[in-house]
């Protein structure tokens, strides 16, 4: 009787580690290929890529007639997207794989499957009493379900983790410049910038912005942005997607807002509040390395800082480690400071975040999945891995992101960013996720023009809308609004 008592209690512990688990159907079958992005990078990172495998090989032992492979990372940035493409259209991409969720936004379901009905089924991997045991979807916090349903109305994608930015600056630099990172205003920060330059002969702020792709600017340009425009963010929401979220009287845009905007003369850079944008980024600009147009990656920016070349480097939650492990000096945390009164007449009053789940726990399962025997599996395994006790050990030890999962304990990586991470959300996302990815690339080379003097304020006011109308058909031409011309 004491050794049945026994098995009893052990049973019942590994139920309550396991969220009951073996509720789930135990006979599902079928072997599926998932890329779990940065997750899973063995050669790279074998300690939390061995959580990765250890996640997957538990839920095979509970699953025999089951397989998980994890793909180890490919490529980022363009040659990813090129190999995603080149897949998708071979009906070829692993079963469930990584994605920005702007790019599923703007190809919905013609690559990927809708997850909304599962969304609202029960996830019983996820332990008694945590959001999501009863419904999926309260697992994912209201803001991470907002920024990623897509223009359809649909969610593409699982949004497990959060990427949040901060400036990480120089200790030493700061004190012997005597400026302290507590900036009233904008123009007091832009103030500090030209005294660090001018009295340590160093670069004050490290950023780049090549002419293609993915870069920082895009978080400025965002940001500046959702600054001019913030006291007309009403007039720029569409009363559908307000509708979805009634508690949110401040959200960031999605892709038909923006078009519907550009198509209404709403949102238009011969307004007024332009000349403040302009402004506000040709400052920025010019407290930037000389040559941060020739700078090709963030990790190039980072070694600058780690080097001691730069005063602040705006990076992120995937730094804290490195930083913390490299650095040389003693570094601190801040951000931007709020726009006031003092720097443009209407200011907010306040300066917004730039995270969001743009990060590496976005998985979505491919239309091919969904037609073929092992969807059911697909799905069964996101529910899995989306566990708090699955997830959250993984999210951790990687310490890049913060883990948006209910339930699951955060790691050191948050208490950096606390105070950026309470911030609003902006209004403009990158330039590459409002419209399309080549209107992000022809606005950055319009900025850049105007940042060397190729163009002034009015030439490129008249650039800036052209791209703005231009993007706004292109995503017309793919999408197809009921509104559209």
């Amino acid at each position: 009787m004491i050794k049945k008592l026994s098995l009893i209690l052990v049973f019942a512990l590994l139920f309550a580690a396991f969220g009951t688990v073996l509720a789930q159907d135990s006979d599902i079958s079928g072997e599926i290929v998932v890329h779990l992005q940065v997750y899973y990078r063995p050669e790279q990172h074998p300690e939390h890529s061995a959580i990765a495998e250890q996640v997957a090989q538990e839920y095979m032992d509970m699953h025999p007639n089951a397989t998980v492979n994890l793909l180890p990372d490919i490529p980022s940035g363009s040659d990813y997207i090129t190999w995603l493409s080149s897949r998708m259209a071979a009906d070829e991409a692993p079963d469930i794989v990584w994605d920005h969720w702007f790019n599923r936004s703007r190809v919905t379901d013609t690559w990927w499957t809708a997850l909304d009905e599962y969304f609202e089924m029960p996830n019983h991997y996820i332990p008694e009493g945590t959001p999501g045991h009863e419904r999926w979807a309260d697992s994912f916090p209201p803001n991470v379900l907002n920024t990623t349903r897509a223009p359809d109305g649909h969610w593409y994608q699982v949004s497990l983790d959060w990427v949040e930015t901060a400036m990480y600056y120089n200790v030493a630099m700061f004190e012997e410049a005597g400026v302290e990172p507590d900036w009233a205003n904008w123009g007091e920060f832009i103030a500090d910038m030209k005294t660090i330059q001018d009295t340590l002969g160093v670069e004050a702020f490290g950023s780049f912005m090549p002419g293609t792709g993915w870069n920082t600017w895009y978080w400025a340009d965002s940001l500046w942005l959702s600054i001019v425009w913030a006291d007309r963010h009403s007039e720029l929401y569409m009363d559908k997607y307000s509708e979805m979220q009634p508690d949110l009287d401040w959200r960031q845009l999605n892709a038909e807002e923006y078009a519907k905007a550009i198509h209404d003369g709403v949102l238009s850079a011969h307004d007024p509040r332009m000349d403040d944008y302009l402004r506000i980024s040709k400052e920025y600009a010019e407290i930037l390395p000389i040559d941060y147009i020739g700078i090709t990656s963030l990790g190039d920016v980072m070694r600058m800082f780690l080097g001691e070349q730069l005063a602040i480097y705006w990076g992120g939650t995937w730094d804290n480690k490195e930083i913390t492990n490299s650095a040389a000096f003693e570094w601190g945390l801040t951000y931007l400071p709020p726009f006031t009164e003092d720097d443009f007449e209407g200011a907010p009053g306040t300066i917004y975040r730039v995270g969001g789940p743009s990060s590496a726990g976005q998985y979505g399962i491919p239309v091919a999945t969904a037609e073929g025997e092992n969807f059911e599996l697909a799905v069964d395994y996101l529910m899995w891995m989306s566990a708090p006790q699955n997830f959250g050990p993984l999210a951790n030890e990687f310490g890049g992101f913060i883990p948006m999962v209910a339930g699951t304990e955060v790691g050191p990586v948050l208490a950096n960013f606390q105070i950026v991470a309470a911030l609003q959300d902006r209004l403009f996302g990158d330039p590459s996720a409002r419209l399309t990815i080549e209107h992000g690339d022809n606005w950055t080379q319009i900025m850049q023009g105007y940042f060397l003097g190729a163009t002034d304020e009015e030439e490129t006011k008249a650039l800036l809308q052209e791209s703005w109308e231009s993007g706004a058909a292109a995503l017309c031409e793919q999408v197809e609004y009921d509104w559209c011309p």
